[in-house]
């Protein structure tokens, strides 16, 4: 104001007073810009900082476009175009600063806007103007290590790997820092160097374990190199998502199903593995029920779960939990292994080989072997064999391993001998598996799963005590080893070792109750301990013989209690026998009661028989008995009073006897046996019969389904006395070669149904008589449902002459054993 007087003053004393008015325009207008001016000058570097703060709270775009609008008009400042790169780094437009940068590179820039304008074209991975923005900013020789940590990072990005790997190596023993490490394990992984990347991720986690950086970068690493441990610690630390902490738990939760399934170092913690799997499986279950977003991390839970029930020998439910699975969805294959696993521990073999067929890995020995014997125990055994063949071509005998100078013993190609093994076992070619086992077992002394394997095919053929020596030479390898240890309680049960056997199948099932081996011998030795129900009897249909008589029945029937001391039974039973003959019926009934000793290498029975037979009571009995000397031969005999040798025709007639038994029997193994028998009868009508036997036995073929025997036998007799009331040749001579065939049906663990046929033809020569033919066939079937039961029926047809004339025999023989 006071300006604006002095000015019309000046004005007013003038001598001009025409111009005033002009003037005074002029001045008013002039007064007028000059504020404008002034008034824009001062409030623009507010508004400017206001837009900048805006910016900096998450509001960018008024910046940018207030920066574009003034490009238009005038370059921009430095302050302003770094600020513009700053901004779009904020907001990621990274294209934005790749665009504007070529039009300002000349320009004197900061290092940060350098760097920033680096930083996003490595996001762009146009890696070359990254590198060069770093070296022009010194990123690659920078005291700060953020800087040399993004340059480095880059050239590994750029595929500079030897370049990246020196000189993140020297960033990382230099500085020792967490983001050091961190940076070299970005340059390992990136170079294909996984296991490196891990440790160096391992190291930089250690160095700064709060660093979010590195537990991520840790959680990474372990991903790629497979390892799970300690994840869950670290991942408690870090803000994950909760699609990522499902993913760490389930990771950890397959890491728990990997080492449950590892067999432990001792018996006693085999399942506390197993048991914390199935804990750790049950609280996920449970969270990821109530989640709506875990359904398929649900799912995947619930298949690994199967794993650790697999470990822990609980195969039902996971049978049931892999039924309703599969109902949902496709279950993967891995899971599908263990499934077949449970289905061949539950005796489900045919079901088990149908999903290896499926999914079978050559490559997995673990699961060939299993699946190879679930095709042997479901009798698939051309399947078996084709996959042997298979393997022999695939599988060497030894094996080169990376680093090592020479090449190594090839464990699966030793699995694929044993197979080889167990299919001549099973195609009854017990000869050839015996070789085979034997060059084994010989040549890998230090074996003691091929000695067992060598003992069960001694044991097979008949020689529990070869198999017995064998199994002691192994014992000094691992006395305490299950499978040893259960193969031995089965040989004790086949030389009568009662006491023995007992003592080990305590021991095996009660350190490993589900061990199937160890199942095994323990089922064994409980059917011995059971009671024994014998029955056995024939009938017959069509006879005119003056032996059995016309429409005969025998039976005899024996109920055995369980042992008692291990070596000892009672029994009792009862007998009928009754035939017609041409002076009338014969019947005798009897009561039996007795003892049985049994132990090792011996047997023997005594018997007390009360006969009714029509003549008034009787007392008779039977002392019999055999003693084995070795694997090959034993001696046996009888003592009878009113026994089996006495035919129920002399009974008849009031004739009682007495005999006196003995027999040798050499068995060379299960091909090949003779027997001599003889037998001493002396009858109350003065008569002393003296009969012998001999009884040859050949097999001449044999396969997995097949056996042939060729059975020759002669037998002799000859009575002192003549017409008697019962047949009673004086001397006689019968030759009848035999052939039996004997052909398995069905095939299942101890079930067991199969038919025989036997066929004989051959001559009888009695002494007085013209020498005639004898004809003799059978047929029958035996049923064998487990090793508690089997039955078994046969029709048998047999002529033959007797004093000179054929007659013939038609009957129907049974029998039955069953223990409880």
């Amino acid at each position: 104001g006071y300006f604006f007087c002095i000015m019309l003053y000046r004005l007013y004393f003038s001598r001009h007073l025409d111009k005033i008015g002009k003037s005074f325009f002029s001045f008013v207008c002039l007064c007028s810009f000059f504020r404008e001016d002034l008034s824009a000058f001062a409030a623009e570097p507010d508004f400017y900082d206001t837009l900048i703060i805006k910016a900096r709270h998450g509001d960018c775009q008024p910046i940018l476009n207030w920066l574009q609008n003034e490009q238009k008009r005038q370059p921009l400042s430095d302050r302003e175009i770094a600020d513009e790169i700053e901004i779009n780094a904020w907001i990621g437009h990274d294209s934005d600063i790749a665009a504007l940068w070529p039009q300002v590179a000349g320009r004197s820039l900061s290092v940060h806007t350098k760097l920033v304008a680096a930083r996003a074209y490595r996001n762009l991975k146009q890696w070359q103007q990254a590198l060069a923005l770093f070296r022009q900013a010194g990123a690659d020789c920078s005291s700060d290590e953020g800087e040399r940590s993004q340059y480095l990072m880059t050239l590994a990005d750029a595929n500079f790997f030897k370049e990246a790997l020196a000189q993140g190596k020297d960033f990382a023993q230099g500085s020792g820092s967490s983001r050091a490490y961190l940076t070299l394990s970005y340059i390992q992984k990136a170079a294909g160097l996984k296991q490196n990347a891990w440790q160096s991720a391992t190291k930089a986690y250690s160095l700064d374990p709060h660093s979010i950086e590195a537990g991520f970068a840790y959680l990474d690493a372990n991903d790629e190199n497979r390892v799970i441990a300690g994840e869950l610690v670290v991942a408690a630390h870090l803000p994950l998502s909760s699609m990522r902490q499902r993913q760490v738990e389930l990771a950890q939760g397959a890491e728990y199903v990997r080492n449950a399934l590892i067999p432990a170092q001792t018996e006693k913690n085999r399942f506390v593995l197993a048991d914390r799997t199935l804990s750790y499986y049950q609280g996920l279950l449970l969270r990821y029920k109530k989640d709506p977003n875990a359904k398929a991390d649900l799912r995947v839970a619930r298949i690994d779960r199967l794993g650790g029930l697999l470990a822990r020998y609980q195969m039902r439910e996971l049978i049931s939990e892999y039924k309703k699975l599969k109902a949902e969805a496709p279950v993967p294959a891995y899971a599908q292994n263990w499934v077949a696993t449970a289905y061949l521990y539950l005796r489900q073999p045919v079901k088990a080989a149908a999903i290896w067929e499926q999914i079978i890995n050559l490559s997995d020995r673990e699961t060939v072997n299993l699946y190879f014997t679930a095709l042997v125990e479901s009798d698939q055994l051309r399947k078996a064999k084709a996959l042997v063949a298979k393997l022999e071509q695939t599988v060497p005998y030894q094996t080169a391993i990376y680093g090592l100078p020479t090449r190594q013993d090839n464990d699966q190609w030793l699995d694929v001998q044993q197979m080889r093994v167990t299919l001549q076992q099973n195609q009854n070619r017990l000869s050839r598996g015996r070789d085979q086992a034997e060059h084994l077992a010989g040549t890998a002394s230090t074996n003691q799963e091929l000695a067992v394997e060598l003992a069960g095919v001694y044991i097979e053929r008949g020689w529990p005590r070869k198999a017995e020596d064998t199994l002691k030479r192994a014992e000094y390898l691992d006395p305490s080893n299950i499978g040893l240890e259960s193969q031995q309680g089965l040989d004790a049960l086949e030389l009568q070792d009662w006491r023995k056997a007992t003592l080990l199948t305590r021991d095996v099932i009660g350190r490993v109750p589900e061990n199937e081996t160890a199942q095994r011998v323990s089922r064994a030795l409980r059917i011995h301990n059971m009671m024994e129900l014998e029955i056995e009897g024939d009938k017959g249909i069509n006879s005119n013989s003056p032996v059995t008589g016309a429409h005969d029945f025998n039976l005899r029937t024996l109920l055995y209690s369980m042992p008692l001391h291990y070596n000892w039974r009672v029994f009792a039973g009862v007998g009928y026998n009754n035939s017609n003959f041409e002076e009338g019926t014969g019947t005798d009934r009897v009561q039996i009661v007795g003892v049985e000793y049994r132990n090792r290498n011996n047997w023997v029975s005594l018997e007390g028989d009360h006969h009714a037979y029509g003549h008034g009571d009787a007392y008779g009995g039977v002392l019999s008995g055999w003693h084995d000397f070795d694997d090959h031969w034993r001696l046996g005999g009888s003592l009878e009073r009113l026994g089996e040798h006495i035919p129920l025709r002399a009974l008849r007639n009031n004739v009682t006897g007495s005999t006196g038994a003995l027999y040798v029997l050499w068995r060379e193994n299960e091909k090949r046996q003779v027997r001599l028998d003889f037998a001493d009868s002396r009858f109350s009508d003065s008569n002393n019969r003296q009969a012998y036997n001999l009884l040859l036995q050949q097999r001449i073929f044999s396969s997995a389904r097949w056996i042939l025997d060729f059975s020759p036998s002669i037998s002799s007799s000859h009575n002192t006395a003549r017409n008697t009331l019962y047949y009673n040749p004086h001397q006689d001579l019968a030759i009848l070669p035999s052939i039996t065939a004997q052909e398995i049906l069905y095939r299942r663990y101890e079930m067991q149904w199969s038919q025989t046929f036997e066929i004989g033809e051959g001559v009888y020569v009695e002494r007085g008589y013209p020498t005639k033919a004898i004809t003799n066939f059978s047929y029958g079937q035996n049923f064998q449902f487990n090793d508690a039961l089997a039955f078994g029926a046969s029709v048998i047809w047999d002529k033959r002459p007797y004093d000179g004339e054929r007659q013939r025999n038609l009957e129907v023989s049974f029998n039955i054993n069953y223990r409880f």
